[in-house]
């Protein structure tokens, strides 16, 4: 018995690793982004925003946008919702915590000009993808909004690409708004925010490639 489930075992555990490492460092890069000021990825625009506003911390209102995402997702699908998907809600708060925890440990993190904002939100684009990239890669679960624009695509039959899209810059429409009328003007969302859009699929596939080359290479070799 250990022979034949031990292996399977070990294999759930790699999966349930690299899932974690891929929360943790799509974390990692939101922290960066915020801390470099130029505005951050679509998906935690909204969280940012409210954070700047309340003063509650970025992972306090993750999870809170997280819980409302996932309510919707549930509420669109009824019946047709995987039980299993329930594992995005101990995702939320984990993703939340480590938003939290980034931003602790990114503290020190403060460009000198506007040079070196856009080189951080370069590096945080660049850590959010290869999060993303991680995350996904072992199809264990996803955060609640991957699920929301999962269950969009359900209901729809519309292409997952497209769904994708309108939901981010929906995000960063919203996110926009808020930040006008309760700050007065643009924080949390600017050119960065427009950058990242695109970087972030972008990188994401390139990681890809590299990672299929990589792994075409070692069943040849």
């Amino acid at each position: 018995m250990y022979r034949r489930d031990g292996p399977v075992i070990l294999h759930q555990l790699r999966r349930a690793l690299i899932f974690t490492l891929g929360l943790f460092l799509m974390s990692l890069g939101v922290a960066v982004t915020v801390r470099a000021a130029l505005g951050t990825a679509p998906i935690s625009s909204l969280p940012t925003v409210l954070s700047l506003a309340t003063g509650l911390t970025v992972g306090t209102w993750v999870v809170l946008f997280c819980l409302v995402v996932l309510a919707i997702e549930i509420l669109l699908l009824r019946r047709r919702f995987p039980p299993v998907q329930l594992l995005q809600l101990p995702v939320t708060f984990l993703f939340g915590w480590f938003v939290d925890l980034s931003m602790a440990v990114t503290w020190w993190l403060e460009p000198a000009n506007y040079a070196m904002q856009w080189v951080w939100t370069v590096v945080g684009a660049v850590v959010v993808a290869l999060g993303v990239y991680l995350e996904v890669w072992p199809r264990l679960t996803y955060t609640p909004p991957e699920g929301l624009v999962t269950a969009i695509t359900i209901i729809t039959r519309a292409p997952f690409s497209k769904v994708k899209m309108i939901f981010d810059w929906s995000l960063v429409a919203i996110s926009a708004l808020l930040s006008l009328v309760l700050m007065g003007g643009l924080h949390g969302v600017r050119e960065g925010t427009v950058f990242a859009a695109f970087a972030v699929g972008l990188v994401m596939t390139v990681i890809g490639n590299l990672h299929e080359r990589w792994r075409v290479h070692r069943r040849k070799n």
